[in-house]
């Protein structure tokens, strides 16, 4: 209960400056990342020292590819990290599996209020098809992989739309608690 509280605490703080100044503040998380070792160890010993290390290092590795190719910032993959220190591996995956979900709709719900949902939506469509041109043979895959979309692409790299992300991890988190670190009806 201790960690849940903590993790909370932490994830709440950094929604709290995301939102407002666009950036999670290093002393946040390396704190929380602290903490949650601290935590680790006094529950487990070594042991738990260890789940803890193992937490952090997934929280941050799981985000390590979106931070890379600058689909996320670094204070996101940190919290994730800290996450990951005070509830351990499987709090980290879970909570991004539910923060990606959310994530997806907080985001859904960014393009339609400027308009750019069908646009975003077509785009994805057709980067599908042409994926799959790519290994569908003969006349099919060259109708796939030469298909254009209508109107102007949207540039998946940088829409210019910017979400806080530490919402859809603390969504997520909050989610992962709530099912006790599972699938939801499973």
């Amino acid at each position: 209960m201790l960690q849940v509280c903590v993790a909370s605490l932490i994830a709440a703080i950094a929604v709290w400056f995301d939102c407002r100044e666009r950036r999670i503040p290093n002393r946040l998380v390396f704190a929380g990342m602290m903490v949650g070792l601290i935590m680790g160890f006094i529950s487990g010993g070594l042991k738990g020292l260890g789940k803890s290390c193992l937490g952090m290092i997934a929280g941050i590795g799981i985000l390590f590819i979106p931070f890379s190719l600058g689909w996320i910032g670094a204070g996101d993959a940190k919290l994730l990290g800290a996450i990951g220190a005070i509830l351990g591996a499987r709090g980290a995956a879970f909570s991004m599996l539910y923060g990606a979900i959310a994530g997806g709709l907080i985001s859904a719900v960014a393009l339609a209020k400027h308009g750019r949902l069908g646009g975003f939506v077509i785009s994805c469509l057709a980067w599908m098809a042409r994926s799959f041109g790519q290994v569908i043979p003969g006349a099919v895959g060259r109708s796939l992989r030469s298909l254009r979309q209508a109107g102007a692409p949207v540039n998946f790299e940088n829409s210019g739309l910017a979400i806080p992300y530490s919402v859809a991890i603390t969504i997520g988190m909050v989610v992962a608690i709530a099912t006790g670190f599972s699938v939801i009806g499973v």
